[in-house]
């Protein structure tokens, strides 16, 4: 039975959905009108006026949670990730609202409050900015500087997505690993740019919104992305990966989607300091001495006043600067940098902190003999949570991640050897789809077929039905991202 709490619970999430329902409605007949009422009349006007007054009262109520992003997907509207029922009356005003974005390849709009910043007035300004952008061959790109050159920070606008959907798993791959090859491009770029003066983050921004969808639509295939190691492109690859992860484990713990693309830019910059490091300190083998120690540990600084001179939207910049600043950080504010100004690190330098270990304990490093297993790497930091790691959080990401992670080889209890490619849903977290491998006659690994362990019976006399231990994947001489992700290539 349903205690009574439950069914208030549930009730008031209803509630809450109607509302947005509402308001989402009003915001966008309001902005429809507005969208009319400024192509012929002037700021003055009162249709102008009535409909400026609609919007930014829906705004208004809608901002209470935070930032309201209005978006499009496949011909609907969603207001803070709510689709908005398609009502006769209202009916075409969202088809031709849908259509007036379309045209501008506007796939959506973020409202948010910024200190010093008029919301109606720049909501009037965007709009009268939307009317005219029709006409530019790039009318997102010309929206985002013209936002910009105006010092409206509280809009941002976002390119229409592909809105492909439901695709074979084969077309997904390729997606996901044209985004990662992309990814590190970007990365590159901007670091690039930096060294020599300022950079954008246009195309970090599409990189952040990509990862977001394609973790939403297949998990497993972007934590098997994570697993690509190439020690010779470390650092930019080490970004790349910690973005993915970031962005799985705060869809994990229920970040909103804007929340999400802003994790995912931190990922992507927060090594950005390390461009300012000596690459003698970078790849020194052995211990630091306290001078290169310190050169090292300036690195989050370092990346803190390179975002700053990024060329982005103020309120981007003040979103996507703490987490690497607090990426070293430990939850009791020891690590670094010190600071005595913050009494505790935010949601997101947390989470930077456990995906950076992570992926760091799992890659060839030059100071130590080999990179820990999946499993060690888990085991090693577990042993440190509520130290250097928030305990809720570091639960969450083991959780996410399962005993054995993607890319994990492991031995089954009968002396079969494989590669973890996924969870199914519900699966316990020891009991993953292993693909197994069989030698292939020249020294090398083929893939044999799967088992799914979560199908198989639990008990301890069933030998090759349960994992027996992890593998150093050097020991085998393998790559397991190959077998994850057959034919990688960004081509």
């Amino acid at each position: 039975m349903i205690g009574e709490g439950e069914r208030r619970g549930g009730s008031s999430q209803v509630e809450d959905k109607r509302m947005t329902f509402l308001l989402g409605e009003r915001l966008i007949v309001g902005l429809y009108r507005l969208i009319q009422a400024t192509r012929i009349h002037h700021d003055n006007n009162q249709v102008v006026v009535e409909a400026l007054g609609r919007c930014t009262a829906a705004l208004d109520a809608l901002l209470g949670g935070g930032e309201v992003p209005v978006q499009v997907w496949r011909d609907r509207l969603y207001v803070c990730g709510e689709r908005l029922p398609f009502r006769k009356d209202v009916a075409g005003v969202m088809t031709d609202l849908v259509e007036f974005m379309n045209a501008r390849s506007l796939g959506g709009i973020v409202f948010s409050r910024v200190a010093g910043e008029d919301l109606a007035g720049c909501l009037l300004a965007f709009v009268r900015l939307l009317n005219t952008a029709h006409g530019h061959q790039d009318p997102v790109g010309w929206l985002e500087d013209a936002l910009r050159e105006k010092g409206i920070s509280c809009i941002e606008v976002r390119e229409i997505q592909d809105e492909e959907a439901g695709t074979p798993e084969r077309n997904v791959r390729k997606r996901a690993v044209d985004m990662y090859f992309n990814a590190l491009k970007v990365v590159k770029g901007v670091a690039s740019k930096m060294d020599r003066g300022v950079a954008g983050v246009r195309k970090a921004r599409r990189v952040a919104q990509e990862v977001v969808d394609l973790i939403n639509e297949d998990p497993s295939i972007m934590l098997a992305l994570a697993t690509i190691r190439n020690y010779d492109d470390y650092t930019y690859m080490h970004s790349v990966n910690v973005a993915i992860l970031a962005v799985s484990l705060g869809r994990y713990v229920g970040l909103s989607r804007v929340s999400l693309e802003h994790l995912a830019v931190c990922g992507l910059f927060h090594d950005l300091g390390k461009i300012e490091i000596p690459k003698g300190i970078l790849k020194k083998q052995g211990a630091l001495d306290k001078d290169e120690l310190d050169t090292m540990r300036a690195h989050p600084l370092l990346g803190v006043k390179k975002i700053i001179r990024l060329n982005a939207p103020r309120v981007l910049r003040s979103r996507i600067i703490l987490g690497p600043f607090e990426h070293h950080l430990n939850p009791d504010m020891t690590g670094y940098p010190r600071t005595h100004f913050m009494k505790g690190v935010s949601v997101m330098g947390k989470i930077l902190k456990i995906v950076d270990v992570y992926d760091a304990l799992t890659s060839e490093r030059v100071y130590r003999k080999r990179a820990f297993t999946p499993e060690e790497a888990l085991r090693k930091m577990w042993a440190q949570a509520g130290k250097s790691f928030d305990p809720i959080l570091l639960k969450c990401f083991v959780s996410m991640m399962g005993i054995y992670p993607v890319g994990s080889v492991v031995e089954l209890r009968g002396g079969a050897l494989g590669i973890v490619s996924m969870y199914s849903p519900g699966a316990l977290r020891d009991r993953p789809v292993v693909m197994v491998l069989e030698h292939d006659g020249s020294g090398g690994y083929v893939c044999a077929g799967e088992i799914d362990l979560a199908k198989e019976p639990l008990e301890d006399g069933d030998a090759g039905q349960a994992i027996a231990r992890g593998i150093p994947a050097p020991m085998l001489g393998i790559n397991p991202s190959a077998f994850l992700l057959p034919g990688l290539s960004p081509a």
